[in-house]
């Protein structure tokens, strides 16, 4: 189990335990087996980290017939106690919601633990679900972003509909997801085949429910037209409807707002559920350091320490990196994420035995796009590719992931038995 805080020692203190933070408490904490003085502290308000990258499947995840047992199992299918993790390790996990950061006292403030003091800062406390003052959205959405999000739209579609068939109501229904890029499009792919199991479950006609994506920009995805194309044609397939260069303006009594991004063509489209994945905003937290990027994250030098801050890091979805290959900042995914965490921990060990420093230098492997399932569009530069062999790669980087975090066995395990639960949707 974990250490206690130690105050005699000297803090490294990792905010978040999401795809950066948790690799890099991890990382460090073996780097630092021989350095007694330190002490990693891993801090998050849960006790498990979420693989992000299936909450798509938990949302839509089929039960015969829902318990508790199912829905903890679903829950335990796509996270990782931290315990787990860091067990054996010298790191101090710390349970706790970040109230303050103090950069000139070196002090970062918590809810239940007190102010406890840093001598390095890793800020990886990811981001939170961007509503943009929409009348009406933020009270009657569904986001997809935790956990308990996800678990919440399985258990409300489930609800729903079974009170539908209990009442016999056989009027058109709709679903409408806002927001068309990765989490939009792969949770929307995955309705059909959701709504085809409720409907044998509870006895009406699938083609009463209507599944409709507005996405504010050009294109779908962002990867570029041919993306774009292929997932509108899919959706097409899916029987699903799909509005490009359309702003949501509000939602209010089942009817979602609409305009063109010029504001001309204002309409409504019915939606009886509106799942909102249309934007991400920096933590509030960060609004702690005087000097931010125009983004509202931590604008950081090519080894992830902050400009700004010396001895603070940032990463994943906190840290502004400039891409010198492409000339543009950095997009916010887990992917990149995953490669930031062994950089931001050599570095800080670098510091600390006076080795040299790592430059962080994004690696583009490819993007892969769940459409419904185990139809998967890859995504390189140039290259495109589509089908069968793709779910297969994405298959392999989740237990590459998992065994990144795991000893070997326990991640087969875990990854076996996410897979025979998510198999199960397709």
């Amino acid at each position: 189990m974990y250490t206690k805080v130690d105050l005699d020692k000297k803090h490294i203190v990792v905010l978040g335990g999401g795809y950066c933070g948790l690799r890099v408490a991890k990382i460090l904490s073996k780097k630092l087996e021989k350095y007694p003085d330190y002490q990693v502290i891993l801090v998050d308000k849960k006790k498990i980290h979420l693989y992000a990258s299936d909450l798509y499947e938990i949302a839509t995840a089929y039960y015969p017939k829902v318990t508790q047992a199912c829905l903890r199992e679903l829950s335990g299918s796509i996270t990782i106690p931290f315990d787990e993790v860091l067990k054996g390790s010298n790191s101090c996990f710390l349970r706790d919601n970040v109230t303050s950061i103090n950069y000139s006292r070196k002090t970062v403030t918590f809810k239940n633990s007190g102010e406890i003091p840093f001598e390095y800062l890793v800020v990886t406390l990811g981001a939170v679900t961007n509503f943009y003052n929409l009348p009406g959205v933020k009270e009657n959405s569904f986001p997809l972003k935790t956990i308990e999000d996800g678990m919440a739209l399985e258990c409300h579609f489930e609800q729903t509909f079974r009170e539908r068939s209990e009442k016999n109501i056989h009027t058109p229904f709709h679903i409408v997801v806002g927001g068309g890029g990765f989490t939009g499009v792969e949770y929307a792919c995955e309705i059909p085949g959701f709504i085809k199991k409720l409907s044998k479950k509870y006895k009406f006609d699938p083609v009463e429910v209507k599944v409709t994506v507005v996405q504010g920009g050009p294109e779908m995805v962002g990867l570029g037209l041919e993306v774009s194309v292929l997932t509108m044609k899919r959706f097409k397939d899916l029987g699903i409807d799909a509005v490009c260069s359309t702003r949501i303006t509000g939602y209010a009594d089942n009817q979602l707002e609409v305009s063109n991004k010029d504001g001309t063509n204002k309409r409504q489209i019915p939606a009886e559920i509106l799942v909102w994945t249309a934007g991400i905003e920096p933590n509030p937290l960060l609004k702690d350091f005087p000097i931010l990027h125009e983004s509202g994250c931590l604008d950081v030098e090519s080894n992830l320490e902050a400009t700004h801050y010396p001895k603070v890091y940032a990463g994943g979805d906190n840290a502004a990196v400039f891409d010198v290959t492409h000339h543009s900042m950095l997009p916010k995914l887990g992917l990149l994420a995953v490669q930031q965490a062994p950089v931001i921990a050599h570095n800080i060990w670098a510091d600390i035995t006076g080795k040299e420093q790592k430059a962080y230098v994004p690696k583009f492997k490819g993007f892969i796009i769940a459409l419904g399932g185990k139809f998967f569009i890859y995504h390189k530069e140039k290259q495109t590719s589509m089908g069968f062999f793709q779910w297969i790669k994405r298959r392999k980087f989740d237990f590459w992931y998992f065994r990144s975090l795991l000893p070997f066995m326990k991640a087969l395990k875990k990854w076996w038995k996410t897979e025979n639960i998510f198999v199960q949707n397709d």
